[in-house]
């Protein structure tokens, strides 16, 4: 098997250059198997080089150094190969997708990666491609944008979600969109949020969908509708803990569902977060694709 590292040098201000690096060169220091470092230049080029890989190697592993985006990009390139495997070592800002395990520490150890087991896992598929952890469309996107915007050396990681979370919801923003389950009528409604998701977290550890399991089969989605006044940072709070869905009034402000498809239709202008990419939005059916990737797990690391 060949074992390539895709390293994001622009991953966390640099962390995947100045962190990550040295720990492959040394974890690499007299290892007999084949295997490449390579630097991506762009999301396009990256997706690219790691689609003729795929195409001309024999069994290769990726190991995707840097922040969900670039896994993203990495799983956009080997989606569909049945010869690559997948490996995430985070070294990005969020990093939500390895929230989803046992010992995160164990993912930035480069022999517990390489030495990690296989297991498979679902991916989910809309008009844009491919995702592994989440979608987020309405208020949650706009977060993740500002929060992208307020970073600096003072305010990173979950503090600038946070503290984005706080500006964007002050606004008081709603979004008209019309949603389809499965082959159920079509509904319309005004939403304050949607989330698709393979994974539990987004936006640096917010817990929108905690009933999501990694190999299921199925999507989960929640759908927040509009929440005002006093009841706003009581349900931010429960949303960021994972605890929305309980409590009597939960069912009054949120659908949960589980589902293998799911369709939805902006009524509105509105941006969609991909893995925490934001694009500009406006409808698709989103599936989920059971056991559709090899991924691997590190020594000591387990799903939740």
């Amino acid at each position: 098997m060949k074992h390539i590292f895709v390293v994001n040098p622009a991953a966390g201000n640099g962390a995947g250059l100045t962190d990550i690096l040295p720990k492959i060169h040394k974890a690499l220091t007299g290892f007999e198997e084949d295997y490449e470092i390579h630097r991506t230049l762009s999301e396009q080029e990256t997706i690219l080089y790691c689609r003729q890989k795929c195409a001309f190697e024999g069994d290769v592993r990726f190991y995707a150094c840097g922040g969900d985006g670039t896994v993203n990009n990495v799983l956009s390139g080997i989606a569909g190969h049945p010869n690559a495997q997948l490996a995430v070592v985070p070294c990005g800002t969020g990093n939500d997708f390895v929230r989803n395990f046992t010992g995160k520490e164990n993912f930035l150890q480069i022999e517990k990666q390489i030495h990690g087991s296989v297991i498979p896992i679902d991916v989910l598929k809309w008009s844009g491609g491919y995702a592994l952890n989440m979608f987020n469309i309405g208020v949650d996107c706009d977060v993740v944008a500002e929060a992208a915007a307020m970073k600096s050396d003072r305010l990173k990681g979950t503090a600038a979600y946070v503290a984005a979370a706080l500006k964007v919801l002050r606004k008081g923003k709603t979004y008209r969109m019309a949603w389809t389950v499965e082959d159920h009528p079509e509904q319309e409604g005004e939403l304050m949020l949607a989330a698709i998701a393979n994974g539990h977290f987004c936006g640096g550890g917010f817990r929108s969908c905690p009933d999501a399991e990694l190999n299921d089969g199925y999507m989960d989605v929640c759908i927040v509708h509009p929440v005002r006044g006093v009841k706003l940072p009581i349900m931010l709070a429960r949303y960021r803990k994972g605890t929305h869905l309980q409590g009597k009034d939960a069912d009054r402000y949120i659908e949960y569902i589980h589902c293998k498809k799911f369709k939805l239709r902006a009524l509105e202008p509105v941006r969609i977060s991909v893995d925490g990419e934001v694009l500009d939005f406006r409808d698709t059916e989103f599936e989920i694709l059971p056991e559709a990737l090899q991924f691997v797990l590190p020594e000591g690391s387990a799903c939740l």
